[in-house]
């Protein structure tokens, strides 16, 4: 019996062992090559002494590439400093934390102010909430493109302090706004953007091209397509040999009016009406006057009788 229970035990042991090492195996770290280490700890060299001439942008980057070729937990607290000290807290955040998270216990204790750390940076950062009537919207923080606001909302961790808040989208008028974002706080932004009043489009086509002005102001050459406010407006399009189209048109917001023209040859003279007219009562005249000039009239008999005047 006691050699069965040593037994138990000593199987009991050998298991734990096994399990210990398994799970040291699933957490080291992928292997890297002596070249790739010599990298990164010259990338992080480099990045350090950025970081000394306050050159946070570029330091960052290279932190970013020695993480790459390592994935050590330590490169994610350089990132995260260089981003406090570029003013980015809401990032700095994520790189602490996930340190926090995928750091050894060793590590770890190597950062002892790693928690007033981030509670410090939490107190620094604002919640914006920013909503709107505008489909596809995107949202500026501080010049900074922060996104595109989906479902008409969307909620961000940005920098406390003074910010400018801007709203854009295609077909209105953009939105503007200096607010003050508190520490902590959440601040609520309602964009109400108004569409933009669009002028109306003109596009002209000619056969042959043509020389096109809108209201006595010369536009350029057919085909051309034009914006004009609405309202009415005169199109002259003008061609050499061809004659000259005048078109009147109204135009409301938005308006889009074609306009094909085919510029006719001038007429010749004869083929007018009133030049066939004209030679018509010509011709007739001669053939009249002729006519009379070559017959003789006979005398009129005259209506006295001779020698006789009529009585009163």
């Amino acid at each position: 019996m006691r050699l069965f229970l040593a037994f138990l035990r000593s199987l009991a042991l050998t298991t734990l062992i096994l399990a210990a090492f398994a799970g040291s195996a699933a957490a080291e770290p992928p292997k890297i090559s002596k070249s790739e280490r010599a990298e990164a700890a010259r990338i992080k060299k480099e990045a350090d002494a950025l970081m000394d001439q306050d050159r946070h942008v570029d330091a960052l980057a290279l932190y970013a590439r020695a993480y790459e070729l390592t994935a050590d937990p330590a490169l994610l607290y350089n990132q995260g400093r260089a981003l406090e000290s570029m003013g980015d807290y809401p990032d700095a955040i994520d790189k602490l934390e996930r340190f926090d998270r995928e750091a050894s216990p060793a590590l770890r204790a190597r950062v002892p102010g790693l928690a007033d750390l981030l509670a410090d940076l939490r107190g620094r950062i604002a919640t914006l909430v920013v909503t709107t009537n505008a489909p596809g919207a995107r949202l500026l923080v501080r010049d900074k493109a922060a996104g595109t606001i989906h479902h008409k909302e969307t909620r961000i961790r940005t920098r406390a302090g003074a910010a400018t808040i801007e709203v854009v989208a295609e077909g209105f008028t953009p939105f503007k706004k200096e607010i003050d974002l508190a520490g902590g706080e959440t601040v609520i932004v309602d964009a109400q953007l108004s569409p933009k009043k669009r002028d109306a489009l003109i596009v002209v086509r000619t056969r042959p091209s043509a020389d096109i002005s809108v209201d006595g102001k010369p536009i350029g050459r057919a085909p051309l397509e034009l914006r004009v406010p609405p309202g009415q407006h005169t199109l002259v399009a003008e061609a050499a040999g061809r004659e000259t189209e005048r078109i009147r048109m109204t135009l409301a917001l938005g308006d889009r009016r074609e306009v094909d023209l085919e510029l006719r040859e001038p007429a010749g003279v004869l083929s007018r009406w009133w030049f066939w007219t004209s030679v018509g009562v010509v011709v007739a005249g001669g053939a009249v006057a002729a006519y009379a000039l070559t017959q003789e009239r006979a005398p009129d008999r005259g209506t006295f009788g001779a020698g006789v005047l009529p009585g009163p």
